[in-house]
């Protein structure tokens, strides 16, 4: 849909300007809802694999321990 002349606001063209404040609230909680929803996913896919909760829970604790090991043997050790 195209105007012939420029359209305007009753309040104004400000009351429409881009507000570029970044809100640190909503977007933790963003963040923290998305980490969950993934450690979700994981552990259905788990339990749909391995066909318990107990067996998915091992396996979560085995990759747990993995990367603990791993990260260890990066960080290097003072004698």
């Amino acid at each position: 849909m195209t105007f012939s002349e420029p359209v305007r606001a009753a309040e104004g063209l400000t009351s429409y300007a881009r507000v570029r404040r970044l809100q640190w609230g909503p977007l933790l909680l963003n963040i923290v809802e998305g980490l969950l929803g993934l450690v979700g996913v994981i552990v259905l896919i788990l339990v749909i694999r391995y066909g318990s909760f107990e067996k998915a829970g091992l396996t979560i604790d085995q990759g747990i321990a993995c990367v603990k090991t791993c990260v260890k043997d990066l960080i290097p050790h003072k004698l």
